[in-house]
């Protein structure tokens, strides 16, 4: 207290008192802003009140409509911070401060900012349905969580991009029949993009194209082997195949091979192939080829007859299918050719009597031979040749041995022996003669 009058004045004791604490009063708003870099993160600061009326025991922070939290024991008064984590992108948070003393809290007003964008999450793979062999549409939704602004979508086509843009559908056509293509489709925010899962379609079956002519080997003169490939565009899945052999049906198979054995030496034949699917079939062109020549076919065994006992007349027929010109005939005794020419008939000579003969003959034309069954023949007897001497043994008085070999040649069944005796000039035993002779049949 401080007292005055016209002589001066006088100051008391000084006596200090405190008023008792308030809630805090001009409380500024806080301010909210995005960190860089981070989508999910937002910083908040603000001041202490203009007036704190009491000391300042705790702030407590409130987003949106959640429960509040207390804030303490900051350093720095005129830094107060706190970074909220854990939020989404692209997403307005509001934030209030409340700064209290003992005697209360005061509020600030609200303020709000937005997270920064994130590429998106949860992208749901294209739905995409085949209209037609080569076209199909292609669609899709929004991601589930954009995080940011849409900025574009790109739809991959076996990892080729086929359209960016906003929209959410996309007709595709100029596509190959019955394959299988893999469509993505990417949405993007300013900050990146994200990928679906891939869808996989197959285009519906055409018509199959482009089959080529089947290649033919001869392989006899009744015979040919035909094989081919499928169409080099199938465009489906190939069923059966037809084989056609001048314009006549001759086999229907899922092979891709076929012989052929129902033709004729020398004939010209042309195949073509045909390959199906569910739509349709496509025709290849024609290959031509001719048979082989045959030898000729239906040669029956020689006619043999025995003229004499060294001496057998052979004839044959022409073959009952001649397949061409015949060039020559041949005709075989045993292993060793006897005749060789165009007639029709022969006579072998100079062969044993009494003897088994096996002749068979061949035709030929210019692309073959063919040799008919053996015949046989056996030559009559005739007289036996190469017999010697008897041999004589005066055994006793009055009586001789006469011994003999059978004939080197019997020229056939030797039947009997004669033996004859001619009295010589003498009486005695050594001037008889004796005379061996061999019958046959």
């Amino acid at each position: 207290m401080r007292a005055t009058n016209a002589a001066g004045s006088a100051d008391s004791a000084v006596n200090s008192v405190t008023t008792p604490p308030s809630v805090p009063t001009e409380l500024g708003p806080p301010t909210v802003t995005a960190v860089r870099g981070r989508h999910d993160q937002l910083v908040i600061t603000w001041s202490a009140p203009h007036r704190p009326n009491g000391i300042i025991l705790h702030y407590t922070l409130q987003r949106n409509e959640s429960t509040p939290w207390n804030l303490r024991n900051f350093s720095d008064e005129a830094h107060l911070q706190y970074v909220d984590d854990g939020l989404l992108a692209d997403t307005i948070y509001s934030y209030t401060v409340s700064a209290c003393t003992s005697a209360g809290c005061t509020t600030s007003v609200r303020s709000t900012a937005r997270t920064n964008e994130y590429v998106p999450s949860l992208m749901l793979p294209p739905a995409v349905t085949t209209l037609n062999s080569s076209t199909v549409q292609v669609s899709w939704t929004s991601p589930a969580t954009p995080n940011g602004r849409i900025t574009l979508y790109r739809l991959l086509l076996n990892a080729t991009s086929v359209y960016s843009g906003l929209t959410t559908t996309q007709l595709i056509t100029g596509l190959n029949p019955y394959v299988w293509y893999e469509f993505v489709v990417s949405a993007c925010t300013s900050v990146g993009c994200t990928r679906s899962a891939p869808t996989l379609e197959r285009t519906d079956e055409a018509l199959p194209t482009d089959l080529a002519a089947p290649t033919v080997y001869i392989t006899g003169a009744r015979s040919a082997e035909i094989s081919w490939s499928p169409p080099a565009k199938p465009n489906g899945l190939i069923t059966a195949y037809e084989l056609r052999r001048n314009n006549s049906l001759i086999q229907l198979t899922t092979d891709t091979w076929y012989v052929d054995y129902d033709c004729s030496p020398g004939t010209t034949y042309s195949y073509q192939v045909s390959a199906y699917n569910s739509i349709g079939r496509v025709d290849s062109p024609a290959t031509s080829a001719t048979t082989f020549s045959s030898a000729p076919e239906g040669l029956r065994p020689p006619h043999l007859v025995a003229l004499s006992s060294t001496d057998v007349a052979v004839s044959w027929q022409a073959p009952a299918v001649t397949n061409g010109h015949i060039v020559n005939y041949t005709l075989y005794m045993a292993h060793d050719v006897v005749y060789t020419g165009l007639t029709v008939s022969t006579v072998v000579r100079d062969l044993s009597p009494w003897t088994s003969y096996s002749f068979r003959v061949s035709a030929c034309t210019i692309n073959g031979c063919t040799v008919s069954r053996d015949a046989q023949v056996t030559t009559p007897e005739a007289p036996p040749s190469g017999l010697g001497p008897p041999r004589l043994t005066a055994s006793v008085i009055g009586q001789v041995l006469v011994e003999w070999s059978a004939p080197r040649s019997p020229n056939g069944v030797i039947v009997r022996y004669e033996l004859y005796r001619r009295a010589g000039n003498h009486n005695a035993t050594q001037g008889l003669r004796f005379i061996l002779v061999a019958t046959v049949v």
